[in-house]
């Protein structure tokens, strides 16, 4: 379920919602006139979602380059290294 607050929380509030981002780690959305504006979240957790990103690009690198015939022995690849 989405933690939702209004933007004066977070100027007002925002040790408590730092908090609810780190024991939650899920993101807090700030309304401005009730309608999201802004969403805050752990900065450990969001490091982890780039470090998922970033595998989730090479894997899919890797599947393009197995579809399109891009790939090696691994005799050939030891070749290569050494």
């Amino acid at each position: 379920m989405a933690i939702i607050r209004p933007s004066a929380d977070l100027r007002n509030r925002y040790k408590e919602i730092s908090e609810l981002c780190k024991t939650t780690g899920q993101p807090v959305y700030i309304t401005v006139n009730g309608r999201e504006d802004t969403a805050i979240i752990d900065s450990n957790v969001l490091d982890e979602l780039y470090q998922t990103i970033k595998l989730m690009q090479e894997i899919n690198q890797g599947i393009a380059d197995v579809n399109s015939g891009r790939v090696m022995s691994l005799e050939d690849a030891k070749k290569k290294l050494l």
